[in-house]
């Protein structure tokens, strides 16, 4: 549990729900006791289900900050593939990040790297203000507020006062470049026949060199094996990584890209009045501009880069005709889940193509045009996310906010609809403590129950009762929920 003073009588809440499977539990033989008794939790939570968040926070050494109402920080909540990073702000605004799952390379930012999962504080971060993390295929990226001057960053002099510059920090596997430091990791050629890289995993997390004049950075994304970002001033994007599906746009598909490279924009896209967000996801990337075209490049081999036909390799940018949209609407976001994508337009639409996930029916698990999710019309959906094979769709409207999730489940019950159907070693499915089994897939959007009894609601009904949804982020193998409560202060 987690909170935050929002005014004089009334303070916030953030509970940590989680579906899917629990990356600290069972815990491991070096466990503190703090992790004993209620904090300790089954492997699976195949419905979405309360984390014993303060738990924990005091088995990393940080009882003190659960003491007192303490809250998770916006947009760095950051879920990849098998490891989590969970930044809060406890009750004096001292921000710290926690860090959990596998760690095999160093993607936890730690200070070490383990083949058991684990959890700790990253290093380097107490007091910093933090802007974004994301993570990807081991490895972790945060976006921090930098109140000083900088080595590797001068602030522009557009910047006014009051407005911070921004650091840019990676941890984790540094093969193919994703992590942008190519002084550990240089491209092959840079190296004599004999040489081999400095180190192959950084598990602390370490400032990412910066181009010159690069500016504030307004938003980060990764995909699989690549890094975008966009700068706050200019609107350009600049990528390292993986590049062999063209998927840092450059213009041409290369093996490996070392360090962050300006991509090259299209002139059109000045004209729509420039980039307004991007996106990354899988071997895919994406940009969406302010008069809401969709551009898209990387792989689209099972046509979810929405251009009607598969292409193995989009080098550059290519925009996506709007000709599925309804007149007069826009297109505001687009996320790629690999072999799958969604698009939301501005009423609330959403879109989707390609294999898989697309929420269609049973019926239609490929296509080659983005189709409208018809199960989601008239729900006020204002969010979309998307997996490694499912996806989320979230309505925030206070206490009448909903989530949808749909694609593929995992034993572990990672849509949080429940879990699939027992083995012949497992738990009786007569156990009433079992929920009950549900199909592999799910080929329509279906609404997450939220536990709001477990968290002291009573499923909405209470009139008093003041909560909404906040960070929501698809992992490879669970689905992390903000779930934010306001109560009345005595």
């Amino acid at each position: 549990m987690a909170v935050s003073t929002a005014r004089a009588s009334t303070r916030t809440l953030s509970h940590v729900l989680l579906a899917g499977l629990n990356p600290l539990s069972p815990p491991s033989s070096s466990s503190s006791s703090a992790l004993s008794g209620a904090a300790r939790q089954s492997p699976s939570n195949p419905a979405l289900a309360p984390v014993p968040f303060t738990g924990w926070l005091a088995s990393v050494g940080r009882e003190l900050d659960t003491t007192a109402p303490i809250r998770l920080v916006p947009s760095a909540l950051a879920a990849g593939a098998g490891h989590q990073l969970v930044a809060y702000r406890n009750y004096e605004g001292v921000e710290r990040i926690l860090a959990l799952g596998r760690n095999e390379a160093g993607q936890l930012g730690v200070g070490f790297a383990s083949q058991e999962g684990t959890r700790g504080l990253v290093e380097g971060f107490e007091g910093d203000g933090v802007l974004a993390a994301r993570a990807s295929v081991q490895a972790s990226y945060l976006l921090v507020r930098d109140g000083g001057a900088s080595p590797l960053l001068q602030p522009c002099e557009s910047f006014t006062p009051n407005v911070h510059s921004t650091r840019l920090y990676s941890t984790g596997n540094l093969a193919r470049g994703r992590l942008g430091h190519p002084a550990l990791f240089p491209p092959a050629h840079a190296l004599e026949a004999h040489e081999e890289p400095r180190q192959y995993s950084l598990p602390r997390a370490a400032a990412v060199p910066l181009p010159e004049g690069l500016g504030r950075i307004k938003q980060i994304e990764a995909g699989f094996e690549h890094l975008l970002i966009l700068t706050a001033e200019d609107g350009e994007i600049y990528g390292t990584g993986c590049n062999t599906d063209g998927q840092l746009g450059l213009g041409a598909a290369t093996s490996d890209v070392y360090q962050l490279t300006r991509l090259p924009l299209p002139g059109e896209v000045a004209k729509e009045g420039g980039v307004e967000r991007i996106s990354a996801g899988a071997d895919t990337s994406a940009l969406v501009t302010k008069s809401g075209t969709l551009w898209v490049w990387g792989n689209s081999e099972y046509a979810q880069g929405m251009h009607g036909d598969k292409i193995d390799q989009i080098a550059s940018p290519l925009p996506v005709r709007p000709s599925f949209l309804p007149s007069n609407r826009r297109l505001v976001d687009y996320r790629c889940g690999g072999s799958f994508a969604l698009a939301l337009d501005d009423r609330g639409s959403v879109y989707s193509a390609g294999f898989g996930a697309l929420g269609l029916g049973a019926g239609t698990l490929h296509s080659m045009v983005p189709q409208r999710v018809e199960r989601l019309e008239g729900a006020g959906v204002s969010r979309i996310r998307a997996g490694w094979g499912h996806a989320a769709a979230v309505r925030d409207h206070a206490t009448d906010s909903a989530l949808y999730t749909w694609g593929l489940n995992t034993p572990h019950g990672r849509l949080g609809h429940g879990a699939l159907p027992p083995s012949p070693t497992s738990p009786s499915s007569l156990d009433p403590s079992v929920p009950p089994a549900v199909a592999p897939h799910a080929h329509e959007p279906t609404e997450v129950r939220l536990p709001l009894r477990a968290v002291g609601l009573e499923d909405g009904a209470d009139e008093g009762a003041r909560w909404e949804l906040g960070e929501v982020e698809c992992g490879m193998e669970s689905l992390w929920v903000e779930l934010r409560v306001e109560e009345d202060v005595d």
